[in-house]
């Protein structure tokens, strides 16, 4: 699109750049290939660690963990059954390193 086109409320050029760590996690969880885990179900699960980090990806607590098992397969889940702690473990994981991988913008980097 043309940059003169209005901007609507909460598009990403005025919230601020792309979130690449947030990007790079949801990949990262596609790419484990966990049964019933795509894109949708990958996104909702990084926003999960980052909601509970304030922004930043953190492991789940135990309460949290519990129910992500449940409810991240989403309505598959009747067919699928929850997921494994050790498939969580591996989400988990995947999240928190993408979120530690330091960004490839320029802007983010502090010449110390």
């Amino acid at each position: 699109g043309s940059s003169k086109e209005p901007h609507r409320p909460n598009c990403l050029c005025c919230i601020g750049p792309p979130d690449h760590a947030f990007e790079r996690a949801c990949v990262s969880v596609v790419a484990l290939q966990i049964t019933g885990v795509g894109a949708v179900e990958a996104e909702k699960f990084v926003r999960l660690l980052c909601l509970q980090g304030g922004g930043d990806a953190v492991r789940l607590s135990k309460g949290k963990a519990k129910a992500a098992l449940r409810t991240t397969r989403g309505n598959t889940s009747g067919r699928l059954g929850p997921l494994e702690p050790f498939e969580l473990d591996r989400m988990q994981d995947a999240v928190v390193e993408a979120y530690q991988t330091p960004s490839d913008d320029p802007k983010s980097v502090q010449n110390l």
